[in-house]
């Protein structure tokens, strides 16, 4: 019974060109704006995931350091590398960072923070980077053939005499290269900050060494001020700086399980003060939280978009009840509930917006899933991510049509209570 009056109110031409417009223009607006807000969420998600990936797979999913500690025999008799081991982590090393000043052989300065790490630290370092630069460019990973007999090692021999840096040799970020004006191959000059605040004609400390890479991470901190060598290797005469730390390093697994083996860990740690320990979360919670806010606004917005746009079924059973009042009355004489009839025009005004919602949905499902299989790269490699990903959140999905389904019945329910003033004899003896 809804499709025949749906079919006779509203499609048909005794409906009116007014009636008939609105309501196509209405379902057209639902089913946009339904498209256009799954498939933005999508695309964010895809985003998020793409710099989530990326720092798990560059950054150490936990870190560990001793306030006022710089001895790295300490920490490697440290008991809290066999609690490491006792919970199967991946790799743990010791790293040391301190802030420096570099300057070019043309005069130019920049800040940076320099990173110190094991040999294997940095070679699965530079590894995990091309692995990400590959999945960048939609290559396939090539198999490694060579067995590598240290399991904790994922790179070649090959790679170790090549890409490996040498005594006084370091990479440094793009960004960071660009703002010097270097190349590979170039040298620099590290100074520690400290020299700033030496008494003039005194010779501050530093140490000269050659950039061996230049390294894109796409993500912003490294990129613009990091600096990384081989402990022991490179900027040994720089040790003695207020500014050096040191501290261990631990991938897992699965990155996830950072949060609990922290609390684990610092529970350990009550009778030792003095301890700090970081996951890549806490390292990256402005980032995390500035992305999740950024999503949660347009989300708000196109939200708002949709709403408006779903409450044009007001306009068109408005227009429908006032055109069609004697229509109504009619049918309530032959016997059709004012309780049916209400039933009627809320199904009508729902089926106006889910013919709607359900094929701008599905289209947005189905770009999703497309464009999670095949991330489009539209973007000039300026951009730190040059490719638009997605990823399909089915929950996201699902609650979208449960919430456009209530907003849908409310919006239809509404106009429907003017059914209840319609009484059939008044209706019938008013003139057209």
């Amino acid at each position: 019974m809804v499709v025949y009056f749906f079919k006779k109110l509203i499609l048909s031409s005794r409906a009116g060109n007014l009636v008939r417009r609105i309501s196509r223009l209405s379902m057209i607006g639902i089913g946009v704006s339904a498209f256009a807000f799954l498939t933005v969420l999508f695309v964010m998600s895809g985003m998020n995931k793409s710099i989530e990936s990326r720092i798990v797979a560059l950054e150490p999913h936990l870190s560990l350091k001793k306030e006022n500690n710089k001895s790295v025999s300490f920490l490697e008799s440290h008991i809290i590398k066999d609690f490491f081991k006792e919970h199967k982590a991946k790799r743990i090393s010791i790293y040391e960072t301190q802030d420096v000043i570099l300057r070019s052989m043309d005069g130019q300065f920049r800040g940076a923070i320099a990173q110190g790490f094991s040999r294997e630290s940095l070679e699965n370092f530079y590894y995990n980077l091309k692995e990400l630069e590959k999945s960048k460019s939609n290559q396939r990973k090539e198999d490694i053939n060579k067995k590598i007999e240290n399991k904790d090692s994922v790179v070649s021999d090959q790679w170790m005499q090549m890409e490996a840096p040498a005594m006084n040799e370091i990479f440094i970020g793009v960004d960071l290269a660009r703002a010097l004006g270097v190349f590979e191959g170039d040298y620099v000059m590290v100074l520690q900050p400290e020299s700033l605040l030496l008494a003039p004609g005194e010779t501050p400390t530093f140490e000269k060494v050659q950039i061996k890479k230049i390294i894109t991470t796409n993500l912003n901190d490294l990129d613009s001020q990091g600096v990384f060598y081989i402990r022991d290797l490179a900027l040994n005469s720089l040790r003695t700086s207020l500014s050096r730390q040191v501290g261990i390093e631990v991938w897992l697994e699965d990155p996830f399980l950072a949060k609990s083996l922290k609390k684990a860990m610092v529970e350990k740690l009550e009778t030792e003060p003095g301890w700090v320990v970081e996951t890549w979360m806490d390292r990256n919670s402005a980032l995390f939280y500035a992305l999740k806010l950024e999503k949660l606004m347009i989300g708000i917005f196109l939200g708002l978009a949709g709403l408006i746009s779903s409450f044009s079924i007001i306009t068109v059973l408005a227009l429908l009840i006032s055109e069609k009042t004697r229509d109504i009355a009619m049918l309530r004489t032959l016997g059709l509930s004012q309780k049916k009839t209400i039933d009627i025009f809320i199904k009508m005004g729902m089926v106006i917006s889910l013919v709607g919602l359900l094929i701008g949905a599905f289209a947005a499902l189905f770009m999703g899933m497309y464009i999670e299989r095949n991330p489009i790269n539209i973007l000039p490699d300026i951009y730190y991510d040059s490719s638009i990903p997605a990823r399909v959140d089915y929950v996201l999905f699902v609650l979208v049509l449960v919430v456009s389904v209530v907003i849908s019945f409310l919006g239809s329910y509404i106009p429907t209570r003017a059914l209840e003033r319609i009484t059939p004899s008044q209706a019938l003896r008013q003139k057209n």
